[in-house]
């Protein structure tokens, strides 16, 4: 480990040196080209302004658009100010589509103004990009692709990807088009060196391949594109034109930035970014208090239940009596049958992210696992705590009555029931919320929790004073 964190720092000195002693040499790329962007970013970062602003002026537009694809939020905005706008202009220029984009959205106001300075041809495919919904696919599409006419030779074709190859960062596959800019089908590029240098490529492309609308949901592409195993996926218009491709490390940002997304609302949080470095604390209470405010009013519901069941048990001495032995094992069964519809509520939720299309017939047979899974669960938890019951009750007092035996299984009883309810609660909720077009990962931990507890503290009593009031 050591050993590792001396190379590490030994190759940043590296960099940092050849930086400094070279920071007016046209040659700096050149200098610089054995070392990662990723790491020259780590870097440069680091260092003062003055030698940032000059690094930049320095180094190709190019070859810095390169290094800011490397740099988080943050950073970002630190360079730009350091750099001024109008080099800013040039270098987001020269990055990728669907990176410049972003840029620029989290430059916010400032990346406003930059966008004014961008030439009009690249500063309206930006703005197009930028009309985007975030869950749209058409907000993540990049250009940097060879795009190829299908009437060309392969002899052809070989030499436009020679010229274009040092343009583009994405080569693996490439699109041939027809005369009106319809796409018609593509070829890896593997097969395009193969293939006989006199043959027409309009004969050997591929022509069913997957492709999808710039409006479609992002999820959907990203699912699509994972069952498919493409490294990448074209975007067209109504037209059939290609308007962009989607790459395989766009569609990692967009699972990472999805598993993300359904955390937040899992944990009720609702739509917020987590991040502690640049997170206020207004977003945090904003993105916090709807649900707190909602579990708030349910939880209210909880307390309605409780003051109902009241009068019974405080009727009598032995009333009083039994309340208080109920009171003992109630926090147990409520953290049972939150817990369980949690763990139903994750199942479905991850069954629903899988299965795009449901079949009715896969749904119900789901649904009646999970029905089956709190039965059998719920038998075994119900067992468990009678016998803990038990035991208890005979070490305390060195005896097991009838009325004992009787509360024993009457709480098991309700723990069963508990539990058969909230699993099949944790299914069905975020069931129901996907039929009506509404994200599942809304019905959170928190709200499935405290819909449990409802449920659960209405039976508990209701079957408590039904059986053990008349006992006792």
């Amino acid at each position: 480990m050591e050993e590792l964190i001396e190379n590490v720092n030994d190759y940043e000195n590296e960099i940092e040196n050849l930086i400094l002693k070279n920071i007016d040499n046209p040659n700096l790329e050149t200098l610089l080209e054995e070392f990662h962007f990723y790491d020259i970013s780590l870097v440069l970062i680091k260092m003062d302004d003055e030698i940032i602003k000059t690094f930049f002026k320095t180094v190709s537009n190019d070859y810095a658009s390169e290094i800011f694809e490397y740099l988080d939020e943050v950073e970002a905005k630190h360079i730009v100010e350091v750099i001024g706008d109008n080099l800013a202009a040039r270098i987001i220029q020269e990055m990728d589509l669907d990176d410049a984009v972003d840029l620029l959205k989290n430059l916010e106001k400032t990346g406003m103004r930059i966008l004014r300075q961008i030439n009009p041809e690249r500063r309206k495919e930006l703005l197009q990009i930028m009309l985007y919904e975030e869950d749209e696919i058409g907000a993540y599409l990049t250009d940097s692709f060879i795009v190829l006419n299908a009437d060309l030779s392969v002899k052809e074709a070989m030499k436009v990807v020679t010229n274009k190859a040092h343009e583009v960062d994405y080569i693996s596959i490439i699109y041939c088009i027809d005369t009106n800019g319809v796409l018609l089908g593509y070829i890896k590029l593997k097969d395009l060196i193969i293939a006989r240098a006199n043959e027409i490529l309009r004969d050997i492309i591929k022509e069913r391949f997957p492709k999808v609308y710039p409006s479609d949901d992002k999820e959907y592409v990203a699912k699509l594109m994972q069952d498919t195993s493409e490294s990448s996926i074209p975007v067209i218009n109504e037209e059939g034109k290609i308007e962009g491709i989607i790459t395989h490390d766009d569609i990692m940002d967009i699972i990472s930035l999805a598993a993300e997304e359904d955390y937040t609302k899992f944990a009720g949080l609702g739509e917020v970014d987590i991040d502690i470095e640049t997170i206020t604390l207004k977003k945090s209470v904003k993105a916090r208090l709807p649900w707190l405010m909602i579990l708030l009013f349910l939880s209210m519901i909880t307390s309605i239940i409780l003051s109902l069941f009241e009068g019974s048990f405080t009727g009598s001495e032995n009333a009083k009596i039994l309340a208080a032995r109920l009171a003992v094992y109630l926090p147990l069964i409520l953290d049972m049958s939150g817990n369980t519809g949690t763990q139903s509520l994750a199942v479905m939720i991850r069954y629903l992210t899988k299965n795009q299309e449901q079949e009715k017939r896969k749904i119900k047979k789901h649904l009646y696992r999970e029905f089956k899974t709190g039965i059998f669960q719920g038998l075994l938890m119900g067992l468990l705590v009678m016998g803990m019951i038990i035991s208890t009750t005979y070490i305390t007092h060195n005896e097991i009555s009838d009325k004992n035996w009787i509360y024993a299984i009457v709480t098991s009883a309700s723990i069963w029931l508990a539990l058969i309810i909230s699993t099949t609660l944790g299914a069905v909720i975020p069931f129901i919320m996907d039929r009506f077009k509404i994200d599942p990962a809304v019905a959170s931990g928190p709200f499935i929790t405290t819909i449990s507890d409802i449920i659960t503290l209405t039976v508990y009593y209701s079957i408590s004073l039904l059986i053990l009031l008349p006992i006792f």
